[in-house]
């Protein structure tokens, strides 16, 4: 119960005082993670060296949530090896994956209108997780492609949804006869 506590507390910090918002002037790597359904990104200045990440900071036009898990992430990440950070962002991405799949199906209602029938699946704090994880990804990218000769001011990538009700049929409701 003590250590609930502690990460309430954490939590508490970061949502009242984020840590490392903001551009980071002289960054080795600029990656954004874009959410195209709702136009919400997160983009991650990091400066680094080959093992190692110095500084990071980040931005974002998201919620509140996306603020607070980019304000932890990057607490999480900066000072550490870039294997370090590496192996923090595949074990969050895998906790990430568990959250997306843990969505309850949508209820379906036939009775309603064509449009409505479908319940709505709310996945916005699943998707401002994923907006910082990919940002990271994005400017880990970036890094590599200059290193190979790319000139580019940052590199983005889209996050990949997982679609909580895609293996039911719910895509095709058809009305009971």
């Amino acid at each position: 119960m003590n250590e609930q506590k502690e990460i309430e507390t954490e939590i508490g910090k970061h949502l009242m005082q984020p840590e490392n918002y903001g551009k980071l002037e002289d960054a080795d790597c600029v990656g954004v993670g874009i959410d195209h359904a709702t136009k919400s990104y997160v983009i991650m200045y990091i400066k680094r060296d080959e093992n190692s990440i110095i500084d990071v900071m980040f931005g974002t036009n998201g919620t509140q949530d996306t603020t607070t898990l980019g304000s932890l992430f990057t607490e999480m990440i900066k000072g550490d090896s870039i294997e370090g950070a590496l192996e923090t962002t595949s074990a969050l991405d895998k906790d990430l994956q568990e959250s997306y799949a843990a969505i309850p199906a949508p209820k379906v209602d036939t009775t309603k209108p064509e449009g409505e029938q479908v319940e709505r699946v709310l996945t916005e704090h699943q998707d401002s997780a994923n907006m910082v994880l990919t940002a990271f990804r994005a400017a880990m990218r970036h890094y590599d492609r200059k290193k190979g000769g790319i000139d580019e001011e940052q590199f983005e990538m889209s996050i990949v949804k997982t679609c909580p009700y895609s293996t039911t049929e719910c895509h095709f409701v058809k009305k009971e006869s």
